[in-house]
């Protein structure tokens, strides 16, 4: 089995591919909804699985090196700036090219408050559902564990590990609904920082987390992909 070598692509091959990567991507994520959502008769069902049979027999069966599996030997700035973005495009929550990702867009901004803040927005739909009519909550968990992930970078804090997560519930979060995640910085102290989170819908907080992560270290030769 072949594997690809992302360092010899050139800059507009590699945006097709990942525009291309992007749209299938999309189109699978339509796939599993609609198997949540249609009744589809025997025949279709069969029908469909051919086709997707076929799709995938069209992807070939060259293996994607991620990120820590390229050596650092003959990387430039440009390979390694590419080789982030594509691990950030495969990102369980945020990926684009993820398809079970939602996927998360995620932004820094100022809050009115003059605090900056990180935001996820995003969709969830019937194939997030756990109670009836409501997101499940280990995934509203994770929602809250990948955008807290970007609270050390807001002070500079460096490469850490979540240490601890802690999820309140204070009301259903419905599916088929826009949600706007924001997370902060608490306090930090030393190698531990404490952030917060919480989960809009429609403006409404529908769940709150706190995570304290601790900063690590790393020996030369390391590399850190922040989430």
């Amino acid at each position: 089995m072949a594997s690809s070598d992302p360092i010899s692509e050139s800059s507009s091959a590699g945006e097709d591919i990942c525009d291309a990567a992007r749209r299938l991507a999309d189109q699978v994520r339509g796939l599993v909804e609609d198997l949540h959502r249609l009744e589809p008769t025997p025949q279709q069902l069969e029908e469909a699985s051919g086709q997707v049979s076929d799709a995938r027999e069209a992807l070939g069966d060259s293996v994607r090196l991620r990120w820590y599996e390229v050596s650092e030997e003959g990387l430039d700035d440009a390979a390694r700036e590419r080789l982030r973005d594509e691990h950030r495009e495969h990102s369980l929550y945020r990926g684009g090219h993820n398809p079970l990702a939602p996927p998360m867009t995620v932004t820094r901004v100022t809050d009115a408050e003059g605090r900056r803040i990180v935001v996820g927005e995003v969709h969830t739909g019937r194939a997030r559902e756990g109670p009836p009519g409501r997101l499940h909550g280990g995934f509203l968990a994770g929602l809250f564990d990948d955008i807290l992930s970007g609270a050390p970078g807001l002070v500079e804090a460096g490469p850490a590990v979540t240490a601890r997560l802690e999820v309140r519930y204070r009301k259903a979060t419905p599916i088929d609904a826009d949600l706007r995640l924001e997370a902060w910085v608490e306090k930090q102290s030393g190698r531990r920082l404490v952030a917060r989170a919480r989960c809009l819908v429609a403006g409404e907080v529908t769940a709150e987390a706190e995570a304290l992560f601790v900063a690590v270290t790393h020996s030369a030769g390391d590399r850190v992909t922040g989430g």
